[in-house]
């Protein structure tokens, strides 16, 4: 929720750029209308988007938005986490997180490593499981946080429909059960 001023103000640079705004809607709803059916919205849900810089969660229940609420982080911080702890550029680490990562460690193969090129070093290699140790732990943190948003709501009893990942984070292979261990 924001001060009408800014609504104006958005709408007015639109307009300078030849587009026309109807009307404004609240990210959440305009979330839902996108992934979410009306029968998980009637019988409860928590739409949880991880994106990069936050994640926000949107309550549903008896098909109203009852709930919304954020936390300061998403996938940026996992990418962040990778960078360091393999000690690669920001781009590397997101390349990484992408095209090897997934959200539980176990379920990466042990024997296999990406091997990075460092410009004017040796080749950096990288397992498979270490990078899934490191997506793991940041990921569990996260999910712990949204799901303390989503008992501090009072729905916690109310999702029917459980608990619906959206965002570019939420691509993480294995996220969905790492979501599932932690929340039941």
């Amino acid at each position: 929720v924001a001060p009408e001023s800014y609504q104006r103000a958005i709408s007015m640079c639109f307009n300078r750029g030849s587009i026309n705004v109807q009307r404004a809607i609240l990210d959440p709803i305009a979330s839902s209308e996108v992934v979410l059916t009306e029968e998980e919205k009637e019988t409860g849900v928590a739409l949880v988007d991880v994106g990069g810089g936050t994640t926000k969660i949107s309550i549903f229940h008896e098909g109203v938005l009852c709930y919304t609420s954020m936390i300061p982080f998403g996938g940026n911080v996992v990418t962040n986490d990778i960078k360091e702890g393999c000690a690669i550029t920001i781009k590397q680490a997101e390349s990484l997180k992408v095209q090897f990562g997934q959200a539980i460690a176990d379920f990466a193969p042990e024997d296999r490593v990406v091997t990075i090129p460092i410009q004017g070093w040796e080749p950096k290699q990288i397992s498979f499981k270490s990078l899934a140790h490191i997506i793991q732990a940041r990921m569990e943190e996260i999910v712990v946080q949204f799901f303390h948003q989503i008992r501090k709501s009072g729905y916690v009893d109310k999702l029917g429909s459980g608990i619906v990942l959206t965002g570019g984070t939420s691509l993480l292979p294995n996220l969905g059960q790492l979501v599932k261990f932690h929340t039941g």
